[in-house]
């Protein structure tokens, strides 16, 4: 019964945080968030459109590779931490270099960050026995 709750509930739930880990990694390096202009709600509807919006490119980018290493480590059991954050640090470096690469060591290294982040909050939802 444990393992159809994990399947139902905790595998997507850690795929949809890992989605906004990922995104959040992504975003907060590049925006400056003074309190001032926190206040003001154009700017805070902007900033919740763009991380929902790259929460869904996180998500759409990390569906196939997530799916191949889901299946793989479920069908060997394997659950290690060192294993869902290599998996991660893998996974980002190919988003970082995958078609034209950014020329900014920023954006590489936020995407890397990303995969990092993606995997450790898969681990912490749903990786982990």
């Amino acid at each position: 019964m444990s393992a159809v709750l994990r399947i139902l509930f905790l595998i997507p739930m850690g795929f949809v945080l890992a989605c906004c880990a990922g995104a959040a990694a992504l975003i907060l390096p590049f925006v400056e968030l003074p309190g001032a202009a926190m206040s003001n709600p154009a700017q805070v509807v902007d900033l919740v459109f763009l991380f929902t919006l790259q929460a869904a490119q996180v998500g759409w980018t990390a569906l196939v590779p997530f799916l191949v290493f889901l299946v793989l480590s479920e069908a060997l059991r394997l659950r290690s931490i060192l294993i869902h954050l290599i998996a991660g640090l893998v996974g980002g470096a190919i988003a970082a270099h995958a078609g034209t690469a950014a020329t900014d060591m920023r954006v590489q290294t936020a995407t890397i960050v990303a995969g990092l982040a993606f995997a450790l909050t898969y681990w912490i939802v749903a990786g982990h026995d």
